[in-house]
């Protein structure tokens, strides 16, 4: 006789309701969480594939563990024993979600007109696809919601292919048992990827990765099941393999709890979305605003710190000056700002506002700025290089290189030569090696091939446009095709300095010009009688730019009579030292004179044009061809000008009747020179010398016209 021990009936009919006790109690749970609701209302279907739904038919063989109901009894005790399993492992888990649903499930029905809309998708949310193969590597808990939320929306249920054999998706496999055959559910947790051509577990996808033990299915990774390797027949055992583990059970419930939660816009995960979303959409406004004052003040040179930090303080600084009066009319900012006076010190609070802060907003918009102007070289292939330098204030030298390229302007339609500025470099070198060498090193840093320059633009120092060892020289020897061509306006600036040591006289009288600057703005009261009198003020002579020395020389022409009366006015009506006096004095009594009157004359006319060609040198969108035809144009002007002696004399001497000054020469006035007469010349050949106007002519007049004209020419 079997010693083999073997349950009794009742025993037997115990254990039975026993377990049709746990999956009542099992499916009232989970009930409780996902409402089932009419198709006609738009609301979200009781869930399926973990749990069963009554009252349907069943398609077809789902599992062994199905197939095993036949065998016995004995076959109800393991599986009784993994669903207890499985409820006291997720009894927290389901304690938390029904605090979460409590209210949901309790909370009379509402018209869809009451309900709370659900979560508005951002345009970057509806980029996101439904192919699990085009999933971002990581995935926020945003981006998660709004899958699920897409899925959920979805209409129709996706077709799936053929298998490796060519056979289409069966039936029985849409379907798995439940409730011990007597339900089914539908497996909607299968999706296939047509990117990657295989299927995929939408919950675990979504989840797996954030569990301590991530799922080893197939169905889980990152490739999927691949189509090639799939076979119809042999999915009837690994579905249900794959849907009865840990993972997937738990997995699948997270997804449906936030399906839950993102569809009837409830529950505590969707209040947190929401106030997270509040906070994040708040903070993105305040941000936008720093922007926008740190933009406005960059793109004005202005300062941006003061002596504080502090609100309320006016010397707080342009930055944080510009925010407390747009406060006043922009209550965001209005809050933000009253937050950071009530918050205690040593708070935790972030106020955008510290100087770490403002030079990280500064450095953000300068690295967008170089970002844009890298890709546009980067379009345009080829570019040319300038580089110059000059010490602050601080005494630190500041090297600035600049690119030039050509740009297609979408706005315009056009073509368009572009100068952008790229670096500030605090270097110190000197020599033609060391600069080109700095320079090599700025380019080899923003990614900028040095074989792609076609031309070079820098000064008339010796250490820049050396052909030796200056610096374009050594450009040269990386590139020969990197053209050097000196700065025009250096150029010009060059050349009105030899012009003005051409002869003493021109050189007085630029020492005149700035003498009567000097004097004027020494003192409030001479600077008051010199604007009434001529209405205008003085400037005194630019020492870097010296076409702009114009705008000392023409307002002195063109109001001279103006300018003695206040002479005059200030050596009667002011107190003046004895120096004072003599110096008025010396400067009235030269500018009285004829010889000033046709320098005037003469040196408006030259630093006129000089100043008109430099403005248009100066342009950033002008090529080499424009360059060289206005140097050529002013060359001419230049000769026109040298041409011209009678009609300068003339106009001179009309100024000089209206001011009553004789239109005679300093020259003039002097004691006649006459030259030994040798012995074999006769008296005729010892007569007196050449005029004065002639020799102003000659030693003054043409001698600078020439010095520029030559200069022009190389």
């Amino acid at each position: 006789m079997s010693s083999t021990a073997h349950d009794s009936g009742a025993q037997k009919r115990k254990k039975k309701r026993q377990q049709e006790e746990n999956n009542k109690r099992g499916r009232q749970i989970v009930t409780k969480y996902f409402h089932k609701k009419d198709a006609a209302s738009g609301s979200v279907p009781l869930p399926s594939g973990l749990f069963p739904v009554e009252g349907e038919g069943e398609p077809g063989p789902s599992s062994k563990a199905a197939n095993e109901e036949s065998r016995g009894e004995e076959a109800e005790v393991p599986v009784q024993e993994e669903v207890e399993d499985h409820e006291s492992s997720t009894d927290e888990e389901e304690a938390a979600m029904d605090s979460q649903c409590q209210g949901q499930s309790e909370a009379p029905t509402q018209d869809a007109t009451d309900t709370e809309p659900p979560v508005v998708v951002s345009e970057v949310e509806d980029l996101l696809s439904l192919d699990p193969g085009l999933f971002p590597a990581r995935m926020s808990d945003k981006d998660r919601a709004t899958i699920v939320k897409k899925l959920a929306m979805r209409e129709t249920d996706q077709e799936i292919p053929h298998d490796s054999k060519g056979k289409r998706f069966p039936d029985y496999l849409k379907y798995t048992k439940a409730d011990k055959g007597r339900g089914k559910v539908k497996r909607d947790w299968l999706i296939h990827s047509e990117s990657a051509n295989a299927l995929f577990c939408i919950p675990c996808v979504l989840f797996s990765k954030e569990q301590k033990i991530p799922s080893l299915s197939a169905l889980s990774s990152d490739q999927g099941y691949k189509m090639c390797d799939v076979e119809w027949r042999r999915m009837y055992d690994k579905f249900p393999s794959h849907e009865t583990s840990r993972n997937h059970r738990d997995c699948y419930l997270r997804w449906k709890h936030l399906q839950c939660s993102v569809m009837t816009a409830c529950g505590v995960d969707h209040q947190l979305q929401r106030e997270l979303q509040s906070e994040i959409e708040k903070n993105k406004a305040i941000l936008q605003r720093l922007l926008d004052v740190t933009l406005h003040l960059a793109t004005r040179n202005l300062a941006f710190r003061g002596k504080t930090h502090a609100l309320g303080d006016v010397h707080n600084g342009n930055f944080v000056g510009t925010l407390e009066l747009l406060s006043r009319y922009d209550p965001l900012l209005k809050d933000h700002l009253d937050k950071i006076r009530t918050s205690k010190k040593g708070s935790q609070l972030t106020h955008y506002l510290s100087p770490d802060i403002q030079n990280e907003f500064i450095e953000l918009c300068g690295g967008k700025v170089l970002k844009t102007i890298l890709t546009e070289r980067e379009d345009a292939i080829y570019y040319g290089i300038i580089c110059d330098a000059t010490p602050d204030i601080s005494h630190t030298e500041q090297n600035v290189v600049l690119i030039r390229y050509v740009h297609y302007n979408e706005d315009t339609g056009e073509w368009e030569i572009t100068e952008r500025f790229i670096e500030f470099k605090d270097f110190n070198g000197k020599t033609g090696c060391e600069i080109a060498g700095m320079m090599e090193s700025v380019l080899l840093d923003l990614g900028i091939d040095i074989s792609d320059c076609r031309g070079q633009g820098y000064d008339n120092g010796a250490n820049m446009s050396g052909k030796i060892k200056g610096v374009q020289a050594q450009i040269l020897k990386k590139n020969n095709l990197a053209t050097f061509s000196p700065c025009a306006s250096h150029t010009l600036n060059l050349v009105g300095v030899h012009a003005a040591e051409s002869s003493p006289e021109v050189s007085n009288f630029f020492g005149y010009i700035n003498r009567l600057y000097t004097f004027v703005s020494a003192s409030p009261s001479r600077w008051s009688i010199y604007k009434k009198k001529t209405g205008c003020s003085v400037h005194r002579l630019s020492d870097t730019r010296w076409s702009a020395r114009i705008d000392a020389v023409k307002p002195v022409a063109k109001h001279l009579p103006g300018v003695i009366e206040a002479l005059a006015t200030i050596l009667s009506s002011c107190s003046l030292t004895g120096e004072a006096r003599s110096e008025a004095v010396g400067l009235r009594n030269y500018l009285m004179s004829f010889d000033a009157i046709v320098l005037l004359t003469i040196w408006v006319k030259v630093l006129q044009s000089i100043d008109d060609r430099n403005v248009i040198l100066q342009s950033g969108k002008i090529s080499i061809e424009v360059e060289a035809g206005n140097v050529a144009a002013l060359r001419d002007e230049m000769q026109t000008l040298r041409n011209g002696w009678d009609a300068i004399l003339s106009e001179a001497s009309m100024v000089a009747k209206e001011m009553e000054v004789p239109p005679h020469f300093k020259k003039e006035l002097c004691r006649e020179r006459r030259r030994k007469r040798f012995h074999d010349e006769t008296a005729e050949g010892t007569g007196q010398e050449d005029r004065p106007e002639t020799t102003f002519r000659n030693t003054v007049f043409l001698t600078a016209m020439d010095q520029i004209i030559t200069l022009l020419i190389y």
